[in-house]
């Protein structure tokens, strides 16, 4: 049975795609199956960070009914599956349609992580609607973790299971420490991802940071977060 993980936050730039190329890669190496979804239709990011610059096939023409899910499902050279969102920015009113992804990707694998908007608008809360648990990404200030609230609330008012809240971008110094962070959320942190040149550097050569089975720095906690999400009980 697949597993839908929503990846979310209240506001951009807290580094969801990097969480979910870097979890999908850890399940990878785990010895599961996972599928990279980019659902950010407008600003997508997932398969530019892969390397994956032009894709000729792309979400927003399957749900456009121009190609298939198998035309836009992409086998990365890490062992990653993606499915890109369309990198030229294109009106799309098409994100009604974003179930069908759910449908078409039932029992084709362990677990689909999908990547999704920033914000809470509609698209962000059909996500969490059709998700069986969602991942919380936040930074380590005080609007981040607000905004984390908001999205807890957004995952709890569609009934979707919270699979736990990964603090990121963590430098150390003159910022909200974990403890504090949890109790804030009222959620555990699974996982404290600190600043890392590294994670910079194999986005720029398109690959997981951890692939290969490596896990370097950053790329141990991102192992902790593979484990805990295949240990975690769906609704």
């Amino acid at each position: 049975m697949t597993k839908f993980i929503a990846v979310v936050s209240g506001k951009g730039g807290v580094g969801k795609t990097t969480a979910t190329i870097n979890v999908g890669q850890a399940i990878n190496n785990l010895g599961k199956t996972s599928i990279l979804v980019d659902a950010n239709l407008y600003t997508p990011h997932l398969g530019i960070n892969l390397g994956l610059i032009k894709p000729k096939g792309t979400l927003n023409q399957f749900l456009k009914k121009e190609r298939s899910i198998s035309e836009v499902t992409y086998h990365h050279e890490s062992g990653l599956r993606i499915i890109p969102a369309s990198p030229s920015y294109q009106e799309s009113k098409s994100y009604k349609k974003l179930v069908e992804v759910f449908e078409h990707l039932d029992e084709t694998a362990d677990f689909v992580l999908v990547d999704s908007p920033a914000g809470l608008g509609d698209e962000v809360n059909l996500i969490l609607k059709h998700s069986d648990e969602a991942l919380i990404v936040v930074n380590p200030t005080i609007s981040s973790l607000m905004d984390g609230l908001k999205t807890i609330k957004a995952a709890k008012d569609n009934d979707t299971q919270i699979a736990g809240v990964i603090l990121n971008m963590v430098y150390g110094k003159n910022e909200i420490k974990r403890r504090e962070a949890e109790s804030i959320l009222g959620y555990p942190i699974i996982a404290e991802i600190k600043f890392d040149q590294k994670i910079r550097k194999s986005a720029h050569f398109g690959m997981p940071m951890n692939h290969n089975s490596f896990w370097p720095g950053s790329g141990r906690q991102f192992k902790q977060i593979a484990e805990h999400l295949c240990l975690v009980k769906s609704k």
